[in-house]
């Protein structure tokens, strides 16, 4: 029996409980790593480490490319599927011909998918957290009551201070059913 491996089991645990976005950054990363190790197993001329690293990389765009939703967007996972290929291939092709421009120009397009996956997560983040925040209440809620409704007159309306219709929170809901076009402000 082999003992267990702290990395591994790591790396387990952080899959298990990643999202499908998260993971996919993941894979990203993954792939930057695998590219680095066989530029870095090129120079040193270990042939075998560098195979290894390129067998990964092919691997990570092969999962990435299986993990596409034709359904959501059929033009973008068309043009990502046939970049992910062009990826392979090249890895492929660098390996054969021991080219570490051709592994570093790879290395550069996974960097540049990786930052704009990072972006696309922050987007999310900030939408994310946009949608949990209640609305900020509005400075002066008196100047943005909307028209008086029909038949009733400046006068007929409540004083600002009256305790029966405006409170101390934006927050609160204090129309009534005979007043319905004053709600822009009041939640």
């Amino acid at each position: 029996m082999t003992p267990p491996n702290p990395h591994k089991e790591y790396i387990a645990s952080r899959v298990a409980a990643a999202t499908p976005v998260e993971l996919t950054r993941m894979l990203f990363e993954g792939g930057v790593k695998a590219v680095e190790d066989a530029i870095a197993a090129h120079r040193s001329g270990d042939i075998l480490a560098r195979g290894n690293a390129v067998t990964k990389a092919v691997q990570i765009l092969g999962e990435l490319r299986f993990s596409l939703r034709r359904d959501v967007a059929p033009q973008y996972c068309d043009t990502l599927s046939g970049l992910y290929g062009y990826l392979q291939n090249r890895l492929i092709q660098a390996h054969a011909e021991q080219a570490e421009g051709m592994l570093r120009e790879v290395l550069q397009l996974i960097q540049t998918l990786l930052e704009g996956w990072m972006g696309a997560m922050a987007n999310l983040s900030a939408a994310e957290a946009a949608t949990a925040l209640p609305p900020e209440p509005a400075a002066h809620p008196e100047s943005q009551i909307s028209a008086e409704p029909p038949g009733v007159s400046v006068s007929d309306r409540p004083s600002p201070h009256a305790s029966s219709h405006y409170s101390s929170s934006p927050y609160s809901s204090t129309t009534t059913a005979e007043d319905p076009q004053n709600r822009s402000w009041e939640f």
